[in-house]
C-alpha cells in the first residue's frame, strides 16, 4: 500500500455502501448544478456593471457570469470582499481571472470564509503568493471548510505546494474530490490491481490528474481501454497507454486507429506499435502522414522498419529527423561508414554531433553550422554540402 495511505485517518472508517453512494451523488449533483449555464438565474444589470468595472472582465464574460449573481444590487458585500483580497496581495489578473472561473466569490463573507481560509493555508506553509495563485485558479475553494484537510493529504503525494498548484491548474476539481469514496480508492487500485510504483502514481497523478478523482466506474474504462490497445498491466509503457486513454476522447482514439489502418498497417502490426510507444496515439492523423511519408520516402524507411523502431515516429520531423537524415545521407555520398537510421535517431543531440557531425568537420567544411541550422528549419546547407564534391 501507498506509504501516504498506511497512515491516513480514512482508512480506519471506512463508508457503508449506502453513505458512499449517497456522498458520490450529492457531489455529481451539485457539480452538474454549479456548471450548467441554462439553470442560471438571469443577470442583473448592476451585476454585469460591477463585472466590468470592479474586475475587469469584457463585456460578454461579464454577462456570461453575472448569470451567477441574481441578487447583487449593491457594491457593499463585493467591495468588501475586493478590498480585503487586495490588501493580501491578490492582483488584479489575479481577481479578473477568479471573476471568469467563479464570480460568487464576490458574494461570500470575509469574516467567515476568506479569513479563516487564508489563515489555515498561511498555517501549513502557503506564501502570499502560493495564495493568490490558487484563489485565481479555483475561487470557490476559499469557501470550502475542508481545504486545508485536504491540502495536508495531498502535500506528501506530489512533494511541494508549487506541484500541487501546477495540477490544480489541470484539475480544478483535485481539492474537493471526495478522498473516502474515489481518491484513496483509486490510488490504492492502480498500484495493488495494476502495479504501479509510488513514483509512478505521482507522474500520473501530475499528467492526468483528472483520473485519480473520477469514478470507479471511468477508472476501470480507461485502464480496460488501454488493454485492449494491445497494452498490459505488467507492461513497462502502460503508464504511458493510461495516460493517453486519459487524455484523448474514445471517439478521437477509434479515428486514428482507423487511420493507422490506412497506412497499410495491419492489426497486429498495430498493437505492436502501440504497445512499444502508446504515446503516438497522442500525435496527429496529419503529424504521423507527414513523418511517414519522410520516413519512407526521404529517409528510405520501409514500413517494417517503422514496426520495430516505431520511436522515429515519436520524433520531431523538423528538429531530429530531417536534419539528422540529411547528415546521414550527406556521409554516405561522401564515402564515410554511416549506421543505421534507427541508431542515428536515437542518439541525443550531444552524443549525435560529437558522432557523426564533429569528426567530418574537416573533411566536409561547414557541416556543424549547417547541420545547426538545420535543426532550426534551414536546410538549404546540408542540401549545398551534398551537391559539392
Amino acid at each position: 500500500m501507498l506509504p501516504f495511505l498506511k497512515q491516513n485517518s480514512y482508512l480506519r472508517s471506512p463508508l457503508s455502501p449506502l453513505r458512499a453512494i449517497f456522498n458520490t451523488s450529492i457531489c455529481r449533483l451539485l457539480s452538474t448544478a454549479s456548471q450548467d449555464a441554462p439553470f442560471a438565474s438571469p443577470a442583473s444589470n448592476f451585476a454585469v456593471e460591477y463585472l466590468i468595472n470592479s474586475c475587469g472582465l469584457p463585456s460578454d464574460k461579464a454577462i456570461q457570469r453575472s448569470r451567477y449573481l441574481p441578487h447583487l444590487k449593491s457594491p457593499e458585500k463585493p467591495d468588501a470582499v475586493l478590498q480585503f483580497l487586495r490588501q493580501a496581495g491578490i492582483t488584479e489578473p489575479q481577481i479578473r481571472a477568479a471573476a471568469l472561473r467563479d464570480a460568487r466569490f464576490l458574494c461570500v463573507s470575509v469574516e467567515k470564509c476568506l479569513k479563516p481560509r487564508m489563515a489555515e493555508l498561511q498555517e501549513i506553509g502557503f506564501s502570499p503568493s502560493h495564495i493568490s495563485i490558487l484563489f485565481s485558479i479555483n475561487p470557490w475553494l476559499f469557501q470550502y471548510t475542508k481545504l486545508q484537510q485536504q491540502i495536508q493529504f495531498w502535500m506528501p503525494i506530489v512533494g511541494s505546494v508549487e506541484k500541487l498548484l501546477h495540477i490544480c491548474k489541470r484539475n480544478f476539481y483535485l481539492l474537493t474530490a471526495n478522498l473516502e469514496t474515489s481518491v484513496i480508492p483509486n490510488l490504492s487500485f492502480l498500484q495493488q490491481q495494476c502495479s504501479l510504483s509510488v513514483r509512478q502514481i505521482v507522474q500520473l497523478i501530475s499528467s492526468a490528474p483528472r483520473l485519480i478523482t473520477s469514478s470507479r466506474e471511468s477508472l476501470l474504462s480507461k485502464v480496460s481501454r488501454a488493454e485492449e490497445l494491445g497494452v498490459p498491466r505488467s507492461s513497462g509503457m502502460f503508464l504511458d497507454a493510461l495516460k493517453v486513454v486519459s487524455s484523448l476522447k474514445e471517439s478521437t482514439i477509434d479515428a486514428r486507429l482507423l487511420y493507422w489502418r490506412s497506412l497499410g498497417f495491419s492489426s497486429k502490426e498495430l498493437n505492436s506499435i502501440i504497445c512499444k510507444t502508446p504515446q503516438l496515439l497522442s500525435h496527429s492523423e496529419n503529424l504521423i502522414g507527414c513523418k511517414m511519408e519522410f520516413l519512407i520516402k526521404e529517409a528510405i524507411c520501409d514500413k517494417l522498419r517503422v514496426v520495430q523502431n516505431p520511436v522515429l515516429l515519436a520524433y520531431s520531423l523538423e528538429k531530429r529527423l530531417m536534419p539528422r537524415s540529411l547528415v546521414r545521407k550527406l556521409l554516405e555520398s561522401k564515402g564515410f561508414p554511416v549506421k543505421a537510421l534507427a541508431s542515428c535517431m536515437g542518439l541525443d543531440e550531444v552524443r549525435f554531433v560529437e558522432k557523426f557531425v564533429l569528426p567530418y568537420e574537416h573533411a566536409i567544411p561547414g557541416l556543424h553550422q549547417a547541420y545547426r541550422d538545420a535543426c532550426f528549419g534551414n536546410v538549404s546547407g546540408l542540401k549545398l554540402l551534398m551537391k559539392t564534391s
